[in-house]
């Protein structure tokens, strides 16, 4: 096949490089090994550093994720990621009480992305089990 004047150029067999990770990416994550109550297994997480620590650090925070029940996504410190409130085939809640740090190398594929109104709604879970005053309460 001939190359188009103005076409970028890449290498063949070589993939394309993967977008950032940004704050609301959903990333299956490597939890073990995990001590007592940590998230266990390979799990999906809500990346909820911010962007400027996704580009430049080695670590990400994020929000592990759990099974949807009703009774799950009306504790305050969980936000429902149902459809359509994330891009997950699977009903979900972030926990925010989990919340964790975890080096790079632990992330092994991306899994979605969370709606902005649900980024939202994890910042207020976040702020609830962290006991940080709730915006626009003082």
């Amino acid at each position: 096949m001939k190359k188009r004047e103005g076409q970028p150029t890449q290498p063949p067999g070589d993939a394309p490089p993967e977008p950032p990770i940004v704050r609301g990416d959903i990333l299956w994550i490597c939890c073990d090994p995990s001590v007592g109550a940590e998230p266990r297994k390979t799990r999906t997480c809500v990346v909820v550093s911010n962007n400027i620590a996704n580009r430049y650090g080695q670590v990400l925070t994020v929000v592990p994720t759990q099974a949807y029940s009703a009774e799950r996504a009306e504790r305050a410190y969980m936000a429902d990621l149902r459809h359509p409130r994330s891009t997950l085939r699977e009903a979900r809640v972030a926990n925010a009480s989990m919340v964790m740090t975890y080096d790079r190398a632990r992330v092994t594929r991306r899994a979605g992305k969370v709606a902005p109104e649900t980024l939202g709604d994890i910042d207020r879970a976040l702020a609830v089990h962290l006991a940080l005053p709730l915006a626009g309460s003082r």
